[in-house]
């Protein structure tokens, strides 16, 4: 998720007790790294850029409703509140699947939903704060590469300074990334690795844009990314090489020899197994990465706001430390864009690497 919180605010006893267990909105006020941490780096239901006031888009009604019910309950809203039988029912179905009262939480999402700007309907409850903003970053980058970046059927050179950048990044792909390491078709590779580069590398970069959410810091997004180069590595190991694909990936001749033949099954395990743990490793490394760089900027940028909860009454204190901390956040907000990056590269890179060794398994 973005990693520079505005002033996240929350209530005193959230505070200390963390998200939706508060006094209402507008009573006295601290800080919740908790809830910043959440509403950032997790899946969290709303778009809330000053957290703890009013949200800018509820994302999943019932999902936020439940989640601050405790300070919705305290609004005006809340008393008078008269759920419609469609928001009833949304309650009484995310009751039945997470427990609680489907009343006070069908109250809670009226009162939720006039407190917000915008709230989506539930069709399009799915999404959380890493998906929606994701989901923009792919539009615009689609936006891009259709009406910036795509040519005339009679060009033949770059014409604009978007089409040179995008043909740059493609050849790098091509000649460092796939014909490396997938030694025959390379060219009919390319689109794909070159997508899944382009692709996480603008939900990196996307994420590090102040109130936005990165994608790639959730393991159930790098996964769906992962998912589909491991289903490529079965499909053209066996393409390419046949039923005796499995065997093929040991690294050692069958023999009859009773102990060459232990070593033998041994590795063919190992290489069975090596083939689950490789896009396990591309899922696990990009989240991991991502997750802990913003969670390293978060800290650094909310030090200042933390301290100042613990000793409010210590402004030299938190106002320095907060000023350093925020120098110190930069330096890693540079570093981040490395970051994001090289973590694009070396899944693309994994990913090319993993299936050309399933096609070519002698290499």
């Amino acid at each position: 998720m973005s990693d520079h919180p505005t002033a996240a605010t929350t209530t005193q006893a959230e505070a200390h007790g963390g998200a939706g267990h508060g006094a209402p909105h507008g009573g006295g006020h601290g800080f919740s790294f908790d809830l910043l941490n959440q509403s950032h780096n997790w899946g969290y239901p709303a778009v809330e850029w000053i957290h703890g006031t009013r949200p800018q888009l509820i994302l999943n009604l019932a999902d936020y409703a439940a989640k601050n019910q405790a300070n919705l309950s305290a609004l005006p809203a809340f008393k008078d509140a008269r759920p419609d039988s469609a928001t009833m029912r949304w309650a009484e179905d995310y009751t039945a699947d997470h427990g609680g009262d489907a009343a006070l939480l069908g109250k809670a999402m009226v009162a939720a939903e006039g407190h917000a700007w915008a709230t989506l309907p539930r069709a399009l409850s799915f999404f959380n704060h890493q998906t929606f903003w994701s989901t923009v970053a792919l539009v615009l980058l689609a936006l891009t590469l259709l009406v910036f970046a795509r040519r005339r059927p009679d060009q033949h050179k770059p014409a604009n300074r978007v089409q040179h950048m995008i043909e740059a990044m493609v050849l790098f792909v091509r000649d460092d990334i796939v014909r490396p390491n997938i030694t025959h078709h390379a060219e009919a590779w390319t689109p794909f690795i070159a997508s899944l580069f382009l692709v996480l590398l603008a939900c990196n970069l996307f994420g590090l844009i102040p109130l936005f959410g990165t994608a790639t810091s959730s393991i159930w997004v790098t996964s769906a990314f992962a998912i589909p180069v491991f289903l490529l590595m079965l499909v053209q190991g066996f393409w390419n090489n046949g039923p005796g694909f499995p065997f093929k990936l040991v690294p050692v001749h069958w023999s009859w020899n009773p102990m060459d033949m232990v070593i033998w099954v041994l590795l063919l395990g190992i290489e069975l197994f090596s083939l689950v743990v490789k896009p396990s490793v591309l899922a696990i490394r990009l989240f991991a990465n991502m997750l802990a760089g913003h969670t390293v900027l978060l800290v650094f940028a909310s030090l200042g706001f933390i301290v100042c909860t613990t000793n409010p009454d210590s402004p030299l204190m938190y106002g320095g430390l907060g000023t350093i901390s925020w120098l110190i956040a930069v330096a890693f907000y540079a570093l981040e864009l490395l970051v994001a990056f090289i973590q694009a590269y070396v899944f693309a890179l994994l990913a090319a690497v993993f299936i050309g060794s399933c096609i070519h398994p002698e290499h």
